[in-house]
């Protein structure tokens, strides 16, 4: 029986085992997941939207004097 020790936790596991089964896997892209879909708007359309916003104020802005 041969044992790792998991250099997140510092645990000892069994080698047969290939991650500690105490620590979380690592992350994987679930494309039904919601958290996913708040991430993708964040990046993509909120900065759109404050680009956009900027310039049409500081067109108005102009015009509006």
């Amino acid at each position: 029986m041969q044992l790792k020790l998991c250099p997140k936790c510092k645990r000892p596991f069994l080698a047969k085992d290939e991650s500690c089964p105490n620590c979380p896997g690592p992350y994987t892209w679930n494309q039904e997941s919601y958290m996913n879909l708040g991430c993708l708007l964040m990046m993509t359309v909120v900065p759109l939207f404050l680009v956009i916003l900027f310039w049409l104020f500081l067109f108005l802005g102009i015009f509006m004097r």
